[in-house]
């Protein structure tokens, strides 16, 4: 297991397979359109706002299931095995990161590690949540039971968590291009040689 201060293990070139690409944009745009249209959606089930919002959310939840079956195989980008969010020297890391962002030095680790693995899997927590939630709702009908208010309420705690997440991940790609560190390009740079 590698130590905070060691370098990190992946160089400024890397790149992120087809597939991760691919997911990647699917839970940004289906993610970010859904959150976009959720006030149409207050329209009721029967209308054009309510239906729009709700199939862009059950999209994000076939590219979030997508993203659970690669999660499961044994790409290093995309397997959940290469993550160690529990671990006690993954904690290390977030803490020796935080330090150094208080002291304007930008963390540099791998693809899951320290505070931008941390960030990775609080957005694809609240992804999965919110897609969880939304497709329950689809799946209720709009029926005002106990089940469904329930299950409407805690879609809502969801979405006040997306701008958040947004803020600590867009603002740690733009924090990243201000200091000469593109990593923006490795996520949208399509090529032949993207694999997998």
């Amino acid at each position: 297991m590698k130590t905070p201060t060691q370098t990190p293990s992946h160089t400024p070139t890397q790149t992120y397979p087809r597939l991760a690409k691919v997911i990647h944009l699917g839970l940004a745009g289906f993610g970010l359109a859904a959150y976009l249209t959720a006030e149409l959606a207050e329209g009721g089930t029967g209308s054009f706002g309510y239906l729009l919002h709700a199939y862009l959310g059950l999209s994000l939840a076939g590219v979030m299931l997508l993203r659970l079956g690669a999660g499961a195989g044994n790409s290093s980008i995309l397997g959940f095995r290469h993550w160690s969010l529990l671990s006690a020297s993954q904690w290390r890391m977030v803490i020796d990161d935080l330090r150094g962002l208080v002291t304007f030095r930008v963390p540099d680790r791998g693809p899951h590690e320290g505070l931008a693995g941390l960030v990775q899997a609080l957005g694809l927590l609240i992804f999965a949540w919110m897609a969880t939630t939304g497709a329950g709702l689809f799946l209720l009908g709009g029926a005002e039971t106990p089940l469904f208010e329930l299950v409407e309420e805690a879609h809502e705690l969801g979405e006040g968590l997306i701008p958040l997440y947004l803020l600590l991940h867009v603002g740690a790609v733009v924090l990243h291009t201000l200091i000469g560190q593109p990593v923006w390009g490795r996520m949208f740079r399509f090529r032949r040689t993207d694999t997998r």
